[in-house]
């Protein structure tokens, strides 16, 4: 199975409970909706839109909305919640619209998990009219007070801990998504922080909220003494942190914005 083939599937798997594993989405797609400020009757293509975070949000300005993924389960709980988004399965690096479709196109956390981000920017140029706009968020890794969790999971699984100043990681970050604009074509960039903080009430939420997000089978894949050994160790953790000012977890994001060149 390809990358893309896993990803597909991944995505497929999700689409019933997308916005409950990832409950900042919706936050963050309203906000990247008021950073680009779209006008009535503008035509709209969200990319990579998931559930419709960005695509319904744009749908309540009185925008008209093209709303593409590369997940079909994703393009058909879309299509059936939001019947005046035109919903269609498309990968973002070969967008079937003709050139100049589009006065924006937006991305809402899309842009760090495609194997060739400058092709999509690429094709994010092409099908905006002159002087259109792209809107993007970006997810920031970011280890902050949990790095005694990254710490841990090294430890048993053999993870590498992120460096939350690190560019050499080949994580997508605001300066290479920075870069990657400008080459694309795109001008007068601008970007801005957006926190996303989620609070938990103690170690077992903090354990009941990674669990589905992939430490549950990571956890399963260890032997039965191993895995005791890491609950008990995560949940030492976890309650060391919240005597220690509380379980929060501090996602983080950017919203990038810029305008299509003309051709010159």
């Amino acid at each position: 199975m390809t990358s893309t083939e896993q990803g597909r599937r991944k995505y497929d798997e999700l689409a019933d409970r997308y916005e409950e594993v990832f409950p900042y989405v919706a936050d963050v797609g309203r906000q990247l909706i008021t950073f680009a400020a779209p006008q009535p009757g503008w035509r709209v293509l969200d990319v990579g839109a998931g559930r419709g975070a960005v695509a319904r949000a744009a749908l309540d300005r009185g925008c008209v909305v093209t709303a593409t993924d590369a997940s079909q389960g994703m393009v058909a709980r879309l299509a059936a919640d939001f019947p005046d988004i035109t919903a269609r399965q498309m990968d973002a690096g070969r967008l079937d619209f003709p050139a100049g479709s589009f006065d924006l196109v937006t991305a809402g956390f899309v842009i760090q998990v495609l194997a060739d981000p400058g092709m999509a920017l690429a094709e994010a140029h092409r099908v905006l009219a002159p002087g259109g706009m792209l809107a993007l968020s970006l997810e920031k890794q970011s280890v902050g007070r949990l790095r005694w969790l990254y710490e841990l999971a090294s430890e048993f699984f053999g993870i590498p801990v992120p460096d939350d100043d690190d560019e050499n990681t080949g994580a997508m970050t605001a300066k290479k998504l920075t870069v990657l604009m400008t080459d694309a074509g795109f001008v007068d960039l601008t970007a801005e922080p957006v926190a996303m903080p989620v609070p938990l009430a103690d170690a077992s939420a903090l354990w009941d909220w990674l669990a589905p997000r992939g430490l549950g089978d990571a956890v399963r894949s260890l032997p039965d003494e191993r895995a005791e050994q890491f609950r008990d160790r995560f949940l030492a953790g976890a309650e060391d942190m919240d005597t220690g000012g509380g379980i929060k977890l501090d996602f983080q994001a950017t919203l990038h914005k810029g305008l299509s060149a003309a051709p010159s």
